[in-house]
Formats: C-alpha cells, sequence, structure tokens
C-alpha cells in the first residue's frame, strides 16, 4: 500500500516530468483549484457564520464537509509546494536529450 501512495504521490507532484510545455499548466491548474477552493472556505465560514445569527444549527454533514474541505486545501498546498521545488528544464533541453546516443533500447 506504501508502494501505491508512493506512485500516486510522485504522479501528483510531477517528479518525473519537467518539461515547462507540460508543468506550467499544471500549475496554472493546481493554483485554479486552490483559489476555488478557497472561495469555498468562505462561503463555508460565512454559512457557520449566518446560520449561528439566525439561530439555525447545520447538521453534521455540514461540518463533514467542512472537514473533507479543509483536508482538500491541505493535499492541494502540499501538492502546489512538491511542483514548485522541482527544477524545470526548457523544451530545447529535452530536445538535445533525445538524441539517437540516449535512446534506450528494450531487450528483445
Amino acid at each position: 500500500m506504501g508502494k501505491l501512495a508512493d506512485l500516486c504521490w510522485q504522479g501528483l507532484t510531477l517528479q518525473h516530468v519537467s518539461n515547462k510545455k507540460i508543468v506550467v499548466p499544471y500549475l496554472m491548474f493546481i493554483l485554479m483549484a486552490l483559489l476555488f477552493e478557497l472561495f469555498l472556505l468562505v462561503l463555508f465560514i460565512g454559512t457557520v457564520y449566518w446560520s449561528y445569527l439566525f439561530g439555525v444549527k447545520p447538521s453534521y454533514d455540514f461540518f463533514i464537509s467542512g472537514g473533507v474541505l479543509g483536508l482538500m486545501i491541505v493535499m492541494t498546498v502540499s501538492v502546489l509546494v512538491g511542483v514548485l521545488k522541482k527544477p524545470l528544464k526548457s523544451p530545447k533541453m529535452d530536445e538535445r536529450q533525445n538524441t539517437s546516443e540516449t535512446e534506450v533500447k528494450c531487450p528483445s
């Protein structure tokens, strides 16, 4: 199970991908997800405030969804930090590395 979690983390943080054409749009996606989650957090806090202001007690499902939202924010921030720590390569570096000398041949 630990190996599966490591593979999932490597996929989420793009540890084996360093091409700017892939990493930059992925970073934009992660930033938009974080922005949306922060918007949901503001709505959640506003709903808690208004419900207690008017004396309405939210259900347990509401508080569970707040916990899930908190976990989502933690996961998004950790993925964002993991991706930002990686060095990026320019696409021209990748073209130079894809010469016939560096090709890996599969054994038959």
